[in-house]
């Protein structure tokens, strides 16, 4: 190919002897065979990478979608369990009788899951200077079990609660409730209403 390239240059000579190349000659066939080389070279690496970032961009928006369900449903949870846990301890005191009660919280919990980042940096020398190229692989670390290693627990913000007891009709009690109810959650007292049972 390249005796077929070259001799497009050489000339003949009258004696049947092929001329030797000149340097401009020379230099314009090497150019040629490096622009080649170089949008070869970027046509096949371009579609592989690609398609590399297509499918860890669709794989962090569908872990996207299943974190985003995954912690509202773990926020009701903990809303539900904190519910429970609360009118265990509050129908405990003495003269309170019967408590229901029921926590509003604006936000839902969220886990905080262990990821393994990977940077990978690529040089690439082009005509007009240098080039990089970063991209970042983030990969969910599981334990032994298939499960995700959870880093942190953000529980939901309580924005208010409703207590309803059957002994809420005595001051003294009701005082009691509020403190308690405050103390547990570390809300104001204006965010909590003590309510007396029908």
């Amino acid at each position: 190919m390249i005796k077929g390239i070259t001799g497009f240059f050489v000339k003949k000579n009258e004696k049947k002897e092929k001329r030797k190349l000149s340097t401009f000659e020379t230099l314009l066939v090497i150019v040629i065979l490096g622009i080649i080389i170089i949008l070869a070279g970027s046509h096949l690496a371009k579609p592989a990478y690609k398609d590399t970032m297509n499918d860890a961009s669709s794989m962090e928006s569908q872990e996207g979608k299943m974190n985003q369900t995954n912690n509202s449903a773990y926020g009701q949870d903990i809303v539900a369990d904190i519910e429970r846990r609360l009118a265990e301890i509050l129908s405990k005191v003495e003269g309170a009788g019967k408590v229901s009660v029921m926590v509003f919280a604006d936000t839902g919990g969220e886990q905080v899951p262990a990821y393994n980042n990977e940077m990978d940096t690529r040089n690439q020398e082009r005509a007009d200077g240098k080039s990089s190229e970063i991209s970042e692989t983030r990969q969910l670390v599981l334990s032994g079990n298939e499960e995700p290693i959870i880093l942190k627990v953000i529980i939901p913000q309580i924005q208010g609660v409703v207590v309803v007891a059957e002994g809420a009709d005595d001051i003294l009690i009701k005082t009691q409730l509020n403190n308690a109810v405050c103390t547990l959650l570390g809300i104001p007292e204006h965010r909590v209403q003590i309510l007396k049972h029908k």
